[in-house]
């Protein structure tokens, strides 16, 4: 016996279509490395003994799960410098400014008892990409050291991975 012919249903090819080009837009899809590259995320006025005076930009933001940590990584990669949130489960969250290329060589520490505002948030985006989990973060400082090391400023990415 044979089948009669199917039928296209006109409608449900363009919900179909609606439905692939909603799932690829930009607004829902995490951005690009280039996207997230191409222009900073904040601004911070460091100053001390340990940086001397320096304005960062961090153009790029990497979550702290590929390093097995609680926060995220704002990279300056023009100044080869990196504000780094952890938060700790016992002592609670902290900033640490460090150079990539000398990690502890030359580091400041930031704890939340020394800042004026020292606000966060780490949320979750819904993605994972290679089983690394997409952020949106924010960090908002004002800080000041009894050594003189002080940091300010604030950023924000809504696509941290």
């Amino acid at each position: 016996m044979k089948s009669p012919p199917r039928r296209s249903n006109g409608l449900g090819s363009v919900l179909c279509t609606l439905v692939i080009l909603s799932a690829c837009s930009p607004s829902s899809a995490p951005r690009a490395a280039s996207d997230r590259a191409s222009a900073p995320v904040g601004t911070f006025s460091l100053a001390g003994p340990v940086f001397g005076q320096q304005t960062l930009l961090p153009t790029r933001c990497s979550v702290g799960e590929r390093q097995l940590f609680l926060g995220f990584d704002l990279h300056d990669e023009k100044a080869g410098i990196i504000a780094r949130l952890v938060v700790d489960p016992a002592t609670g969250p902290v900033v640490r400014v460090f150079k990539a290329s000398a990690p502890f060589d030359q580091s400041v520490l930031f704890r939340r008892s020394e800042c004026r505002t020292f606000h966060f948030s780490l949320d979750s985006t819904g993605w994972r990409i290679n089983r690394i989990q997409q952020l949106g973060v924010s960090l908002e400082l004002d800080c000041q050291l009894p050594s003189g090391d002080s940091i300010v400023g604030k950023a924000k990415d809504p696509g941290c991975l």
